[in-house]
């Protein structure tokens, strides 16, 4: 069962659950409450076994512009925190976007980003970790920290490993402009269309796509993807004959084998309709 929301809008469709920044007077900016309210939806997604696809958009035009600077503009004036204090609050508040993206990087369903308007610094960093994202190409990116006086703490390894560490080093240390042209060449994102109106038709068709796909067989090639981060040698090697056994002896498997041979659709391709 998913939480209650008050600065996000949740919506259900058969096996899709879109996940909507619900803050358009703020450019849906992330507050305490919209960050701490995404890890609450994200964690409890890995139980939801009815939704397979997960899409994160923003409301009124714009996918998100990062941090909520009103908010941490408040801390400076708090006078009831310490030096201490206002410190220990604000690593926690990082650590805590740093859960965010992990939670993200745990679910077992196929994660979409869908971008117009702009994506800034955390924002950016959010598509950063999607299985697949696309933008309009009017959508304006910026990894804007350094021009605040902070580094982009949880999401530079993210942009590194997206797009590679010589082109992080020159978008994060320089905080350079560019659209949704440009962040498709980059590797930000995987597509770009030309309004709102086609990237709903671009998702609408990524999800048919993908639907012909096991769930639970997508879940263990993202195991095996996340390993191969930290595992190399026999222990990947271990490690994915593992999964592949998991498919292949499971329910998904035999399924998949049969429908082969009957020269048929699999039952989870003929779900959400």
């Amino acid at each position: 069962m998913l939480p209650d929301t008050t600065e996000l809008l949740l919506e259900q469709s058969t096996d899709t659950l879109t996940i909507w920044f619900n803050r358009p007077e703020s450019r849906n900016a992330l507050s305490r409450t919209m960050a701490d309210e995404l890890t609450a939806v994200l964690e409890a997604l890995p139980q939801s076994t009815d939704i397979r696809f997960v899409i994160l958009r923003g409301k009124g035009g714009t996918f998100c512009a990062g941090g909520d600077l009103k908010m941490f503009n408040a801390l400076f004036h708090d006078e009831s925190l310490s030096a201490d204090a206002l410190r220990e609050r604000v690593v926690a508040f990082n650590a805590e976007f740093g859960r965010t993206l992990e939670a993200v990087s745990q679910l077992p369903q196929l994660f979409i980003v869908l971008i117009e308007g702009a994506a800034m610094a955390g924002g950016l960093g959010l598509a950063c970790i999607a299985d697949v994202a696309l933008t309009t190409a009017d959508a304006r990116y910026a990894l804007s920290e350094v021009t605040l006086g902070i580094p982009p703490a949880q999401i530079a390894p993210l942009v590194a490993r997206r797009v590679g560490l010589s082109e992080a080093r020159r978008l994060l240390l320089t905080a350079q402009r560019f659209d949704g042209r440009e962040a498709h060449r980059l590797g930000f994102v995987h597509g770009v269309v030309d309004d709102a109106a086609e990237l709903d038709v671009a998702a609408k068709a990524l999800i048919e796509q993908a639907r012909r796909a096991a769930p639970g067989a997508v879940h263990l090639t993202k195991q095996i993807l996340a390993a191969s981060e930290h595992l190399d040698g026999d222990a990947l090697v271990q490690f994915a004959a593992q999964r592949f056994a998991d498919g292949l002896l499971g329910d998904e498997g035999r399924e998949g084998m049969s429908a082969f041979v009957e020269k048929r659709p699999p039952r989870w391709a003929e779900t959400g309709t």
